[in-house]
């Protein structure tokens, strides 16, 4: 019950024309368009928050979550509820996206970084996940939510991407950002305060 309760929350889980991943009836992974969009506001947010400055002329942070869409797609088979939460999976492709983003950036600094996209070769995939971050990107509450999100200094965005969205721990997160855990912890706490008047974070961060 806790599972579907979690993938139910953020962004209305709308019906998409996805092709879903084949699943048995016993299967406790929920289809992947539903799983998707219940986490896009979240993973939204997270590009926010990682895509700044100049690496902004190069890759919008929609493009980004829409990669990372298209690829989980392809891999959501390989999800374990028992290992983990959907959005811990899926977090971990998005970091694996990253990575690989600002690998190709610093390999060719003047080029723009174009959706792949290559990981499904199912037909309408790349579509409706297109749909589905587009539709959570234009909402008025992410609108306000990325106002929030530009309000914030750098440390706090990347505090707030690890801690808040990631899930990462204190202890994990503190090296990361290079601080110790308890003044992690801390300022975890100080920036959840603030944060208090935008309702779409106080849903998307994690406890």
């Amino acid at each position: 019950m806790r599972v579907a309760r979690r993938y139910c929350c953020g962004t209305a889980c709308a019906e998409y024309p996805l092709h879903v991943v084949s699943e048995s009836p016993t299967d406790p992974r929920p289809p992947f368009e539903v799983a998707f969009a219940a986490e896009a506001s979240a993973l939204l947010a997270w590009a926010h928050c990682r895509v700044r400055g100049e690496l902004r002329r190069r890759v919008e942070p929609e493009d980004l979550v829409q990669e990372v869409g298209v690829r989980a797609y392809g891999r959501h088979g390989d999800y374990d509820p028992s290992r983990g939460s959907f959005r811990q999976w899926l977090f971990g492709f998005a970091n694996r996206v990253w990575l690989e983003a600002l690998r190709e950036l610093g390999r060719d600094p003047l080029a723009s970084r174009h959706r792949r996209g290559g990981d499904s070769q199912l037909p309408g995939v790349a579509d409706s996940v297109t749909t589905i971050s587009r539709r959570a990107a234009n909402d008025e509450a992410m609108r306000v939510c990325r106002a929030h999100l530009d309000a914030l200094d750098d440390d706090d965005r990347r505090l707030l991407a690890s801690v808040g969205l990631e899930g990462l721990g204190h202890a994990e997160a503190s090296v990361v950002l290079g601080i110790r855990e308890d003044s992690c912890r801390k300022r975890w706490q100080r920036l959840r305060e603030r944060l208090q008047d935008d309702p779409l974070l106080q849903r998307l961060l994690l406890p």
